[in-house]
């Protein structure tokens, strides 16, 4: 298998996920907003351009939560397939590092170092490392505050300068290299509410958000559809037991099983949901 048959399959499974996103009437800013998955992430993987991706592993999980969302789980296998044959030959391909030296005899008239140049090396270089540590931990304002194995002070930390302090390793006998900031988890950006239809078999369906007719036709069979919820949304079903219904990303599954005539529903931005009498 050569690199352009990996590039190629790559690109023919983006563009088959691509038609699966339009037709079901996504754009990537819609993605990115149900995943938080970078528009340009979404782009490659339609594009079969992975570069500038993360590790492998991510790469996996991006392709993975796409697939999901526009319906074409069915390609999962093969797109892991092409990715982890790509990881590989990416590793294949590097040229090989002698980072130790090989085993071959040095070439006449060269004379190996003696081992006590290596060993007067290593000292020095230990010796160095240390003084610039000393030197650090000295000129350090917020490491002689704390006394070196203590916490950094709370006023110091909740304030502008926590992103320079250095922080303390649970145990009080380490002190860690990385910045307070560095420890900091951004908080997750809330969802917005989203309708998400998925037709069984073929159903017919109107839905109006905001007093505005949205949808209005037969929806195939093993297709779905979705819209966010500014607002309360009502959808009317010519057969309640043909549909499945996601809502804020809650499986609310099939409307009534029972009901195979027209029925109404009212949806709410909160996750709620009642069949109107």
């Amino acid at each position: 298998m050569s690199a352009s048959d990996r590039d190629e399959a790559l690109k023919e499974l983006g563009r088959m996920a691509r038609e699966r996103r339009e037709d079901v009437q996504l754009s990537l800013e819609d993605i990115f907003e149900r995943t938080r998955v970078r528009v340009e992430f979404l782009r490659g993987i339609e594009e079969g351009n992975y570069q500038g991706f993360p590790d492998i592993v991510y790469v996996k999980g991006f392709v993975r939560t796409y697939l999901s969302v526009v319906g074409a789980e069915d390609l999962k296998d093969e797109f892991v397939s092409w990715l982890n044959k790509s990881a590989v030959m990416r590793v294949q391909d590097l040229p090989p590092t002698n980072v130790l030296g090989n085993s071959t005899f040095p070439t006449k008239g060269f004379k190996p170092a003696s081992h006590f140049w290596l060993f007067v090396v290593l000292i020095l270089v230990l010796a160095g490392s240390g003084g610039y540590v000393w030197y650090s931990w000295a000129n350090n304002p917020i490491v002689a505050n704390s006394r070196v194995f203590g916490s950094v002070p709370a006023e110091v930390v909740s304030g502008e300068e926590s992103r320079d302090a250095f922080i303390t390793s649970p145990d009080q006998n380490f002190l860690s290299i990385f910045p307070a900031s560095a420890n900091v988890v951004p908080e997750p950006e809330p969802q917005k509410p989203y309708l998400l239809v998925k037709a069984k078999r073929d159903v017919w369906m109107k839905v109006t958000i905001a007093d505005k007719v949205l949808f209005s036709k037969t929806l195939p069979s093993g297709s779905e559809v979705s819209w966010d919820l500014p607002s309360r949304a009502k959808v009317t079903y010519g057969r309640p037991n043909a549909a499945e219904v996601v809502l804020n990303g809650r499986e609310l599954g099939v409307p009534n099983p029972r009901a195979s005539k027209t029925e109404t529903y009212f949806y709410e931005t909160d996750g709620t949901h009642r069949r109107v009498q």
